[in-house]
């Protein structure tokens, strides 16, 4: 999966490996270590999918013509990939689409209260979800 989000954000414009982490965990709540970006990054560079631009102590990734073939690829043989998978992975493949997918929300929910605690708000953190919990039970409950 972190090849295919890799290819994916690359589609959107250059980033660095940084760019890349901080933004999987802007939008699905998890954070992929270096130690597997980087080494991705670079295996991505020498199969010709990516291209490096070097700018002072960072480097630039863009995807390759080829890298573009391959995300389309990906997103082709996603709908195989659904049939023989479950529940819980079929709404990530159809979440990696979808920006505004509801499967986004909940990781970056779980990601901000964690933070939240860390930061010694984990009452308040827990109080709005709660009213979020009850408020949704009211419209569920509406009909």
């Amino acid at each position: 999966m972190l090849r295919a989000w890799v290819l994916k954000l690359l589609s959107e414009g250059e980033k660095t490996g940084y760019e890349i982490i901080k933004e999987m965990e802007k939008r699905i709540g998890w954070q992929p270590s270096p130690g597997s970006v980087y080494p991705l990054l670079q295996m991505l560079g020498e199969e010709g999918l990516l291209s490096p631009r070097p700018a002072g102590n960072k480097v630039y990734w863009s995807l390759t013509p080829e890298g573009q073939r391959c995300l389309d690829e990906l997103r082709e043989r996603r709908k195989e990939w659904l049939r023989e998978l479950g529940i819980k992975e079929q709404a990530v493949w159809k979440a990696f689409d979808d920006p505004h997918h509801p499967m986004l929300l909940l990781p970056r929910m779980a990601h901000l209260v964690r933070e939240a605690f860390s930061k010694g708000k984990g009452r308040e953190a827990f109080r709005i979800l709660e009213e979020a919990r009850d408020r949704l039970a009211e419209l569920v409950e509406e009909g």
